[in-house]
């Protein structure tokens, strides 16, 4: 127990020396005039303003507010991005007809940025909400179907004809052969998508301020215009640390329970 507990302090060592170190070189840099706090303010600022934007009084909305209002969009845009996704590119990687029909389309529109749909979307009667949730799921959607059809399509035939020839039929091949085969793609479009979604989350926010009330890019683009670095930068900690925490809450354990337990990569 004692040993387990060592190791994850020393884990926990490695993982917060960096940012300590560079906190702690920035605030000396501005302390001995080096830096000017005009553009950048000191960590001590910047750890202030997120304390006095998290116990305020509403109103305005407290930091706790634009969370969950950017956690709510972000889980409905990239929940309807992986179901619908991962579905459509199973179907893309099955049948060849559809992978020749729709794969020009699929390498047509993911090349066009996210938030380049946000002004369309915006002329609709759309609310900003249900703009700013179908602006995540464009994020999510193309990496996913993507990755997936794109692993379904890179399973041997020979595993799938050695499984066919030992009497499995087509639901067997699918759940023993083609999807463990494929979930390593499968997984790497899931870390992509979520990564992409806070990305088109935040720049929808900013686009579409006038019609939300709350969320992290609502908090930075009021924050331009009221002249307060300090809040755009606590902004930019909370997307950072949002995207980071998404990432090792999420797809890390995912990767743990799948294809690093069945030995398809090492452990890290």
């Amino acid at each position: 127990m004692e040993k387990k507990t060592k190791e994850k302090l020393v884990k926990s060592f490695y993982f917060l020396f960096p940012f300590l170190s560079v906190a702690v070189a920035l605030e000396l840099l501005i302390d001995f005039g080096v830096i000017s706090t005009k553009f950048i303010p000191s960590p001590s600022v910047m750890a202030k303003t997120l304390f006095e934007l998290a116990t305020h009084k509403p109103p305005p909305p407290t930091l706790f507010d634009h969370v969950f209002g950017s956690l709510y969009r972000l889980i409905l845009g990239y929940g309807l991005g992986v179901l619908i996704g991962i579905s459509i590119g199973i179907l893309l990687g099955m049948n060849k007809v559809l992978h020749r029909s729709f794969s020009p389309i699929l390498s047509l529109f993911i090349s066009i940025p996210t938030v380049a749909w946000v002004p369309l979307l915006l002329l609709t009667p759309l609310s900003g909400d249900e703009t700013i949730v179908i602006a995540v799921f464009l994020g999510s959607f193309f990496p996913i179907v993507y990755n997936t059809m794109n692993g379904i399509r890179g399973v041997g035939k020979e595993l799938i004809w050695a499984s066919q020839i030992m009497g499995a039929g087509n639901t067997a091949v699918f759940f023993d052969v083609l999807l463990p085969g494929s979930l390593i793609s499968i997984i790497t479009g899931l870390r992509l998508a979520i990564g992409y979604s806070w990305r088109a989350l935040v720049g929808a926010e900013l686009i579409a301020q006038a019609w939300i009330s709350e969320g992290a890019g609502y908090l930075i683009f009021g924050a331009m215009f009221g002249g307060h670095p300090e809040v755009i930068f606590a902004g930019l900690v909370i997307i950072a640390l949002g995207g980071f925490l998404l990432d090792r809450l999420i797809m890390d354990p995912l990767e743990r329970k799948t294809i690093e337990k069945w030995g398809m990569v090492k452990e890290r």
